[in-house]
C-alpha cells in the first residue's frame, strides 16, 4: 500500500512576526495585537500618559489613580533588579499583551529591564529623581 508522507496544508501568516496560524482570523488577531503594541509604544514615546494609552488601544488595564499619569519619563525603584534601592528604570516600551517594558542602569553590571504587569508597577518617581549608575 502506498502511503503519501507530506501533506499540503493551508495556514496564515502573521505579517508581523511571521508565525503561522490556522485561521485568518488568529492570523489577523496577531498582527493586531503587533500593530497595538506599536501605537501604545508610539504614544509613549510622544509623552501619552498611561491613562490616554490604555483608552486609545484598549488594553483594559485597571489603573490606579497615580498609574493613570505615568509617562515614559516617570522612574521607579525595583530593588530585585540589581540590588538598586534607587529609582533607576522607565518605560521603554509597551508589549503587544499589554506589559511594560522597563529598562535602566542601576548598578555597575550594566543596563538592565524586563516585562512588568501594569497591576505590578512600584511607585512611580518623577524624572528629577532618576538615576543613573556610572
Amino acid at each position: 500500500m502506498y502511503k503519501n508522507m507530506t501533506e499540503e496544508v493551508a495556514s496564515y501568516k502573521c505579517n508581523w512576526c511571521g508565525k503561522l496560524h490556522k485561521s485568518e482570523s488568529d492570523a489577523d488577531k496577531c498582527a493586531f495585537d503587533h500593530a497595538r503594541g506599536n501605537y501604545a509604544t508610539s504614544l509613549l514615546r510622544e509623552g501619552y500618559h498611561l491613562g490616554l494609552i490604555n483608552f486609545f488601544c484598549g488594553f483594559g488595564w485597571e489603573l490606579s489613580k497615580e498609574q493613570e499619569y505615568i509617562t515614559q519619563d516617570n522612574c521607579f525603584i525595583i530593588s530585585h533588579w540589581e540590588c538598586c534601592e534607587k529609582p533607576a528604570y522607565r518605560i521603554t516600551s509597551i508589549n503587544p499583551d499589554g506589559t511594560l517594558e522597563l529598562s535602566g542602569k542601576g548598578s555597575w553590571s550594566g543596563y538592565y529591564g524586563g516585562a512588568v504587569q501594569v497591576n505590578r508597577l512600584p511607585k512611580p518617581y518623577p524624572k528629577e529623581d532618576l538615576f543613573i549608575d556610572l
